[in-house]
C-alpha cells in the first residue's frame, strides 16, 4: 500500500518503535442538574430557530462543576425523518488534524524525529517529488507556518474537483501537488495549510511502515478507548450504523463556490461524497462520546511526555483570525482543541485545562460556523463574546 524509501530503514524504525501504554482519561460523570439541561435545551432550541438549514445539533459538556450532559437535537436523516441520537457518527473535518499531530509528536517523543528536521530529513523521497518543500520544518507544517497553499482552499482545485466528481478517491500525492503548485509564500508565513498535513500523514507513515490508518488506531484511538473513531481508507465511503447523514447549506454552497466549485443545490445529501478529499487532515469519523474523551486528552496530548504536551500549546498567529495555533492544536477562548469541516458536517471539540471542562459541538451542515460558536456559547457563555462577532 504504501511505498518505503528504503526497506531496512523502515525495518529500523519499527523494531525502534516502543508500544503506546493505554491512557487513563476520566470524563466527568455526574449528571447535570435538571434546571441546567434545560436552559442548554432550550438555548439550543434557539439557535435552531435561528438557524433553520441545520438538521441537526450534537452537544456535550462534561464539566466538573456543573456535571455532565450529551444531547442529540433535530433529524439525523431528513428524508427518512430519523431523530438524531447520541450514538450517531459523523465526519469530524480538520479536527482530525489534532489526530495527524499527535501521531508526528509521538514519533517525536520516540526519538525517530525532531521538530527541527525538515521534509528532506524525515522523507528524502518525497522532498525529491516535491523539492520546493524540502527543506520546510516539521514544526512550521504542524504549527501551520510553511508557507503551503492549502489545496483545499486555493480556486479552481481540489474543491471544485470533489464537486464535479464526488466518488473520487484520492491520492495523498495528488492532494500536495494541488496545493504545492500555487507557489509557496516563504517559511514561517501564518496560514492555514491542509497540505502541511498531508505531507505529515507521509512522513509518518514513511518512518513506521504503517499505514496512517493503522497508526491513529493502535496509537491513538486503542489507547483512549475510543472504539467509533477511525479514518476510514480512501475507498471507504461509509459511516458506522447509526450515523447523521451530512447536508449541504447556503453558506457551504457559499464556500465551495468561492473556490470554483459548481453551486451544488442546498439540502443535497452529500454521506456517500467520498471524504478521502481530507486524509489525516480532515478524513476522520467519530460520535460525541468518543470526541469528548479526545477533547479531555487535549487532543492526544495526554499519549506525549510533559515537556512536548506542554510545548505543544504554545500559541502563534496562523493566520486564522479570532484564533491562534500551537502544534495540531487551535485555541479558542479558554479551549484547546480544534474546528472541524468536512463538505456536510461542522463542529469543535475542545478543553479548558483550567477548568478541567470539556465541550463538542458537532452539526450535519458544513460553513455554519455562526450556528456552531452560538452552539458552543449555549455550554460555555464564555464563547458568546465570539458567537456574538460571528453570528450577529
Amino acid at each position: 500500500m504504501r511505498r518505503l524509501t528504503v526497506l531496512t530503514t523502515a525495518v529500523l524504525a519499527l523494531s525502534l518503535v516502543a508500544p503506546v501504554a493505554a491512557a487513563d482519561v476520566q470524563l466527568p460523570s455526574q449528571p447535570m442538574s435538571a434546571e441546567d439541561t434545560a436552559a442548554i435545551d432550550a438555548g439550543i432550541a434557539a439557535v435552531m430557530e435561528k438557524h433553520p438549514e441545520v438538521p441537526a445539533f450534537y452537544v456535550g459538556l462534561w464539566s466538573p462543576e456543573r456535571g455532565s450532559y450529551q444531547q442529540a437535537y433535530g433529524l439525523a436523516d431528513v428524508a427518512a425523518e430519523r431523530p438524531a441520537g447520541l450514538d450517531d457518527h459523523f465526519r469530524i473535518g480538520s479536527v482530525s488534524k489534532t489526530f495527524g499531530a499527535a501521531i508526528i509528536l509521538q514519533l517525536i517523543d520516540e526519538g525517530l524525529l525532531a521538530l527541527e528536521d525538515t521534509v528532506a530529513d524525515a522523507d528524502p523521497d518525497l522532498a525529491e517529488r516535491f523539492p520546493e518543500v524540502a527543506d520546510i520544518s516539521v514544526s512550521d507544517l504542524l504549527g501551520m507556518t510553511s508557507g503551503i497553499p492549502d489545496y483545499m482552499n486555493v480556486s479552481d482545485a481540489t474543491v471544485a474537483a470533489v464537486t464535479r466528481a464526488p466518488d473520487t478517491q484520492w491520492d495523498p500525492i495528488d492532494l500536495i501537488g494541488y496545493g504545492v503548485e500555487r507557489g509557496l509564500a516563504p517559511v514561517g508565513t501564518p496560514g492555514y495549510s491542509t497540505t502541511g498535513y498531508v505531507i505529515l500523514q507521509e512522513i509518518a507513515e514513511t518512518i513506521t511502515g504503517q499505514a496512517i490508518q493503522e497508526l491513529v488506531t493502535e496509537r491513538l484511538t486503542d489507547p483512549l478507548g475510543m472504539p467509533d473513531t477511525a479514518l476510514p481508507y480512501n475507498d471507504d465511503t461509509t459511516l458506522p450504523e447509526p450515523f447523521a447523514r451530512g447536508y449541504m447549506s447556503p453558506a457551504c454552497n457559499e464556500e465551495l463556490v468561492g473556490d470554483g466549485a459548481e453551486p451544488v443545490p442546498d439540502g443535497t445529501d452529500l454521506t456517500d461524497w467520498n471524504a478521502s478529499y481530507g486524509q489525516i487532515g480532515g478524513s476522520m469519523h467519530s460520535d460525541l462520546d468518543d470526541l469528548g474523551t479526545w477533547a479531555a486528552s487535549m487532543s492526544g496530548s495526554a499519549l506525549l511526555s510533559d515537556e512536548l504536551a506542554a510545548e505543544r500549546l504554545e500559541q502563534h498567529d496562523a493566520g486564522l483570525g479570532l484564533f491562534t495555533y500551537g502544534l495540531g492544536i487551535m485555541q479558542a477562548e479558554t479551549q484547546y482543541g480544534h474546528e472541524g469541516e468536512a463538505i456536510g458536517w461542522e463542529g469543535w471539540a475542545g478543553h479548558d485545562p483550567e477548568t478541567g471542562e470539556t465541550a463538542v459541538v458537532f452539526t450535519n451542515t458544513c460553513a455554519d460556523s455562526g450556528a456552531l460558536f452560538s452552539a458552543l456559547a449555549v455550554l460555555d457563555p464564555g464563547f458568546q463574546a465570539l458567537a456574538d462577532l460571528i453570528d450577529p
